[in-house]
């Protein structure tokens, strides 16, 4: 590799991390067909190790690029303190991750999908106005350093978005559906219309709630809520600088015995699966919570260093859940996270309740101070509950909590769950007390 020969004869330790891909985005605005791109992108990024130090460049050149090497000798003169070295060879339990059916997928189908989606929507409410986004992309990412390090892997992704619109007098009812997938045979586009339908059914009505202190249910999508706060806390980073509540919480109960979380990047079936994170480590299944027991955090190779511990796999490009974005340094993210299921559907679940709500989905995710746990989000999909049925969509109402007090207290799981945002298995889960605000 021509950009990894360049670097090494003027930094000390070097990693270059090589992403292409080529996608076929479609799109559909209002039902009508919108675009129809082919997309191929390719670039590096460049880390090296200078005198202890960490810099950055990134290019879109793969043959090689003086200017790219010096720009990240130069950042690591002011760069933060390498707490690692760049690993050596390791051994890769290749999984996996490419689907020729799905490499082979032509953007007439893809537009066949979209309009399947539109049709089987409006059919059943003429007045739904659609926006659909249908992607297919094939990549590849290769990670290579100086110290004998060469990992390779290629993978395939399909994804359906959905944006529904019903307007009407006096009031606008929109809400996101979406599905992905690295293989057809993972690719349910009907199941994903249907919950598209049963959240139109369900909003038929309008149904207002007093505000007060409530049960309410977390959708799998809802779930977010409280995991951005959660994830903050079991990151490494957080946990080494003191900052996370959990921090000499390992091996207590801190949470309900019915909660347990791991995070397995390598996961049959995950919309993200992979082999190694975007540092070139061995991905593994690291539990963190279990019976509502503290068992581990997540680390990247430079917090690993500083916490003086082993990294978990979990340096990935492009923040939380991240798309492997060549542009942005690694940093420590869930690579597929799994929240076990209860034993119990999410229509006993509601049929428990006698007064609550919904939330599928909020405003502003991650506002509050994530590191207590503190969230007050406005909803913008959620339902009541009544007699132990759903009544009618809420709107112009909040939720608030804190989401460690919360998943302390009396919870329960469905038995059912579902992909979020391609990197979260979760099941619904239903609070006890939650504050419900409705606002005048």
């Amino acid at each position: 590799m021509k950009l990894l020969e360049q670097a090494n004869k003027k930094a000390e330790s070097v990693e270059v991390f090589e992403r292409s891909s080529r996608s076929i985005p479609v799109k559909f605005n209002s039902g009508e067909l919108e675009s129809v791109k082919h997309v191929e992108t390719t670039g590096a990024a460049l880390r090296v190790i200078n005198d202890g130090k960490l810099g950055f460049s990134t290019t879109t050149n793969l043959g090689g690029n003086s200017r790219v090497v010096d720009q990240a000798v130069e950042t690591a003169s002011f760069g933060e303190d390498a707490g690692f070295e760049f690993p050596g060879s390791v051994e890769i339990n290749k999984v996996d991750t490419f689907d020729p059916e799905v490499s082979a997928l032509t953007a007439e189908k893809l537009i066949e999908y979209g309009k399947e989606a539109i049709t089987r929507l409006q059919d059943f409410d003429p007045d739904l106005e659609v926006d659909a986004g249908l992607t297919k992309s094939v990549g590849k990412t290769r990670v290579v350093n100086n110290n004998g390090l060469d990992v390779e892997e290629e993978k395939t992704k399909l994804s359906l978005n959905l944006e529904v619109k019903k307007v009407r007098e006096g009031d606008i009812f929109t809400f996101y559906e979406s599905s992905t997938a690295q293989k057809m045979d993972q690719f349910d586009r009907e199941e994903t219309v249907e919950k598209a339908i049963q959240k139109v059914k369900w909003a038929e009505r309008e149904s207002g709630i007093e505000s007060g202190t409530y049960p309410v249910i977390l959708t799998p999508r809802g779930t977010l809520v409280l995991l951005v706060s959660l994830l903050s806390g079991l990151n490494g980073q957080n946990v080494f600088q003191e900052t996370s509540p959990l921090e000499g919480e390992l091996g207590k109960k801190i949470f309900s015995e019915k909660l347990s979380i791991e995070d397995s990047g390598s996961m049959e079936g995950s919309p993200s699966r992979r082999s190694f994170d975007d540092e070139g480590t061995p991905v593994r299944k690291s539990e963190l919570i279990s019976d509502g027991v503290v068992k581990g955090f997540l680390y990247d190779l430079q917090t690993a260093g500083q916490a003086d511990t082993t990294p978990t796999g979990n340096g990935v490009k492009g923040g939380l859940m991240g798309g492997s974005d060549f542009r942005s340094p690694p940093s420590i993210s869930p690579t597929t996270l799994a929240i076990s299921p209860g034993i119990k559907s999410v229509g006993k679940l509601i049929s428990s309740i006698d007064k609550g709500l919904v939330v599928d989905q909020v405003l502003g995710l991650g506002q509050g101070n994530l590191l207590s746990g503190e969230f007050s989000n406005n909803v913008s999909v959620a339902y009541k509950i009544e007699d132990g049925a759903i009544t009618g969509k809420v709107k112009d109402t909040m939720i608030a909590g804190n989401a460690y007090d919360l998943l302390k207290g009396e919870i329960k799981l469905g038995k059912e769950t579902e992909w979020v945002m391609g990197g979260l298995k979760a099941p619904a889960i239903a609070l006890d007390s939650v504050n419900v605000v409705r606002k005048s």
